[in-house]
């Protein structure tokens, strides 16, 4: 009774993966998260599915090396989820920075991504608690965009009562790393003298204060949720991007 309990719990949590990941590629922006959760999600189906096939396969040593590099990469992979999470909701803002800098992540024509949308509605909730605070709007314009996303931000603050006084656009970053960059210049090079903080989502904290850090910056960090059908191709990316910085610095 308990294997036919986790062979069904194994093959619908492949199931759901599968597609979370055909969803996101169908109705969001197409990433390599999206055809990652798609891959861990066969990865989990098809054994649970074809068991008795998967029982020969194993009797080769081969397969059984396969299955144990697997197991492992799915464990780095879940405790390394578990400290991103951690240490992205860990917000250590003070609600007196001078500068706020709002990350671009993307948009769909004019619109911006749900993942920006949270920024967003985070960054309006920090510039109702910190009134003299001035907002940099920080992305360039990517594949799919019709405009730059720092100007949809910018639409999207001014429409919900932000006064266009407070914004500073930043429209040529098509990274994070240069997102820092090139906001600093939009600032006049003043966020390395002044108190500033970041807003993105969780996954995406760790990497953006640490690539900050890598230009000589020590931000503060506040995070926008991350809606759950956006977690699993959001933080596998993110371990990607991860691997990046580590290697290139960057």
């Amino acid at each position: 009774m308990l294997k036919y309990a986790v062979r069904t719990f194994t093959a619908l949590f492949g199931a759901a993966l599968i597609l979370n990941g055909i969803f996101m590629i169908i109705f969001a922006n197409s990433t390599i998260g999206s055809y990652l959760t798609i891959l861990i999600g066969l990865i989990f189906f098809l054994p649970s599915i074809f068991l008795s096939r998967t029982k020969k396969l194993l009797a080769f040593p081969l397969f059984k090396l396969v299955a144990v590099l697997i197991a492992l990469g799915g464990l780095i992979t879940a405790v390394t989820v578990a400290f991103l999470f951690v240490y992205g909701t860990a917000d250590n803002t003070t609600y007196n920075e001078d500068y706020l800098i709002v990350l671009g992540c993307g948009l769909r024509g004019e619109s911006p991504t749900e993942p920006l949308r949270a920024r967003l509605d985070t960054a309006l909730e920090y510039l109702d608690r910190n009134n003299t605070c001035r907002v940099i709007v920080s992305g360039g314009q990517g594949n799919g965009e019709t405009i730059t996303e720092a100007e949809a931000m910018r639409r999207y603050l001014t429409e919900r009562g932000i006064d266009n006084e407070r914004i500073i656009v930043e429209d040529r970053s098509t990274s994070t790393s240069e997102n820092f960059k090139f906001s600093n210049k939009a600032a006049d090079n003043a966020l390395a003298a002044s108190q500033t903080v970041f807003v993105t989502n969780d996954f995406h904290i760790y990497r953006a204060y640490n690539l900050a850090r890598l230009q000589g910056f020590t931000f503060n960090h506040l995070h926008a949720d991350t809606s759950w059908y956006n977690i699993a191709p959001c933080y596998l990316r993110e371990m990607l991007a991860i691997m990046k910085m580590a290697v290139l610095r960057y």
